[in-house]
């Protein structure tokens, strides 16, 4: 049997949606596994998220269009577990992974706890954003008002006043309005709100980095869900 064969056979028998290439290697050579990986996913058996990091696919029989077979939370949830980067309890759920806003390239993000990340994990536009202890405890420094640090609590006033200081308002685009329409037609719920808007339109008006604004999304997601727990 050819080594594709016996890859395409060994991924279809896996549990799970994510296949990583060390799981495969002991199939072949490193130029034979690479060869036989490309074979597939032309084939439209995977499809890659990462370096080493593939996600089962199927190959639409009229377009051809290859696409994964389960959706971008769920396969980023199991690449985090499989990799260790949470540990398992915590990646069954939303609790370590959150939707970041919508208009932020469609991004999640993913609280790596101790551990700092840096591999990239991207698929369809969308991609994931780390956030650890360190970032969390030594924020970049955000000059508001005199404030050095980001807050943990109090962040959706944070980011109002934020936004009235800078004369900032989050006005929808074509582009949100065509990304959430395409979210509600592949079933997906559509998660925004005020203060995710508004963390947007800072980012898009220059106020904020992608750091900040994934920190302070963060916080804000964190805070809320201890106040929903709390009452």
């Amino acid at each position: 049997m050819k080594l594709q064969d016996r890859m395409r056979l060994s991924v279809r028998r896996r549990t799970g949606q994510v296949v990583l290439r060390t799981e495969l290697a002991e199939l072949g050579s490193a130029s034979q596994v690479s060869h036989a990986l490309k074979a597939l996913q032309r084939d439209g058996v995977l499809v890659r998220l990462g370096a080493g990091v593939y996600a089962k696919a199927h190959k639409d029989s009229e377009t051809g269009a290859v696409r994964p077979m389960a959706d971008f939370e769920t396969l980023a949830q199991e690449v985090a577990t499989k990799l260790k980067m949470v540990s398992a309890p915590a990646a069954s759920g939303m609790t370590a992974i959150g939707n970041a806003p919508r208009g932020s390239g469609d991004a999640l993000v993913l609280d790596t706890g101790r551990r700092r990340v840096s591999r990239k994990l991207t698929l369809g536009g969308r991609s994931v954003v780390y956030v650890n202890d360190r970032t969390r405890k030594h924020p970049a420094p955000l000059r508001v008002g005199g404030r050095q640090t980001m807050p943990t609590t109090g962040v959706a006033q944070f980011v109002r006043e934020l936004a009235r200081k800078h004369q900032v308002h989050h006005t929808r685009t074509p582009s949100d309005q065509w990304a959430e329409t395409v979210t509600r037609l592949a079933g997906d719920e559509v998660r925004s709100g005020p203060v995710q808007d508004l963390l947007v339109a800072l980012k898009r008006a220059g106020k904020l980095s992608s750091d900040d604004m994934a920190t302070l999304l963060v916080n804000y997601l964190r805070e809320r869900k201890q106040g929903v727990r709390s009452s």
